[in-house]
Formats: structure tokens, C-alpha cells, sequence
């Protein structure tokens, strides 16, 4: 081989390198980009906390009979109280299959909704997680918070009897796979995935989105 053949060879590759290494470099950067602006959620279908003129929209997909979820209840707590105005928070269900009777606490959750008390019974399920998780069947238990919560028991029996939000719950579900939500709890800080070490980050979190 000549010297002037090494040289284009040598040269050739030098540019062949060049070019891969952009292109991993192009991809990298694009795909960090993707995921600083996150993806859009649509809010409509969840319940909401908070002004819809939010900076900062804080969504978690949530299993009212995961242990998780309910240790992350005071984070949660904390950021609206600390935030109000700056915050929104949008909660969704996301029973998992092996909590079988998660499903069952969401549409609880959604009957005390419809009679305004949503968030009375997210709380009260969380509260009482442990004595009704295992029950065969959780049905006289849950009529049992909606009486203390002063809620109409035949709605309620209704509602549990007929899985009257099964519909929501499955779309909400949906929602939760096509993000590609797979465990309990999950966190969406504007449409960013957030990959928490300790619930406490989160307050950390929201004020980096803040500045």
C-alpha cells in the first residue's frame, strides 16, 4: 500500500468516525431533550387539586392498596400545602393486579366523589389500608367509611355492587400503560417522569421547576 492510499484510508476512516460519533452524539441530545420537555398528559380525567393556572402540574398514578402509595401521602401533602398556588395535582388510579381489592377501594373513592367527598376517602382508605388489604371481601368495611363519612349507603352499595366506575378506572389505567407506568407510585412533574430516590425529593423537585 502507498503512502498516499494510506493517508485517504487513515483519512476515510478519521471522517467515518466523525460521523457515527455525531449521530450518537445528535441521538443522545435529542432523546435528553425528549425528555426534559416531557410528554403531554391529558388532566381531564383525573382529580384534581388545585388552580388550573398552575406553573407547576403534579401528576401521580396511585394504588389505594399499595403500602408505596400511602407513604408517599405526607410528600404529597407537604408540596400543596407549601405550594398552593403554584401547584396542581392530578390523581389518577392505577390499581395493580395483584392487589385484589384495589380496585374495589377506587370505585369507593369515586362513589364518595360523586357525592363530594373524594378526598375524605382517599385519605380514610389510606388511614385504614391494613384492615381492609386482605379481606375476602371488602364490601361491608368500605359501607362502613362511607357511613362515617355520611355518605348515601345505597350510592355506595350501588356504585361498589355494579362497578359503576369501572369504565373510568380502566381509561385511567389505559392512560397509565400508554405513559408507560408500570409500578405504584408514579409521579409526572409537567410531563416528566420523575425518578424519586425518597419521597421528601419531590418538594426538591417542584422548586427546581419553579425557578
Amino acid at each position: 500500500m502507498t503512502g498516499e492510499t494510506k493517508f485517504f484510508t487513515a483519512t476515510a476512516l478519521v471522517t467515518l468516525l466523525v460521523i457515527v460519533g455525531g449521530l450518537f452524539i445528535s441521538s443522545q441530545f435529542q432523546g435528553n431533550n425528549q425528555q426534559v420537555k416531557g410528554v403531554s398528559i391529558d388532566t381531564t380525567a383525573g382529580v384534581k387539586l388545585g388552580p388550573d393556572n398552575a406553573r407547576v402540574t403534579l401528576v401521580e398514578f396511585s394504588d389505594l392498596q399499595c403500602p408505596a402509595c400511602r407513604a408517599a401521602e405526607p410528600a404529597v401533602k407537604q408540596v400543596l400545602s407549601k405550594f398552593p398556588n403554584d401547584v396542581q395535582f392530578v390523581y389518577y388510579h392505577f390499581p395493580l393486579p395483584q392487589h385484589q381489592n384495589a380496585k374495589a377501594a377506587a370505585e369507593l373513592s369515586e362513589a364518595a366523589g360523586e357525592q363530594g367527598k373524594f378526598w375524605q376517602m382517599h385519605d380514610l382508605l389510606f388511614e385504614t389500608q391494613d384492615d381492609w388489604a386482605k379481606l375476602e371481601n371488602p364490601t361491608e368495611f368500605f359501607l362502613g367509611l362511607s357511613k362515617k363519612l355520611e355518605l348515601d349507603q345505597e350510592k355506595v352499595k350501588k356504585a361498589l355492587e355494579e362497578n359503576l366506575y369501572q369504565q373510568k378506572i380502566e381509561q385511567n389505567l389505559s392512560l397509565g400503560n400508554s405513559l408507560g407506568v408500570n409500578s405504584t407510585p408514579t409521579f409526572f412533574l409537567n410531563g416528566k417522569k420523575l425518578n424519586l430516590t425518597s419521597f421528601s425529593q419531590l418538594e426538591k423537585e417542584i422548586e427546581k421547576e419553579l425557578k
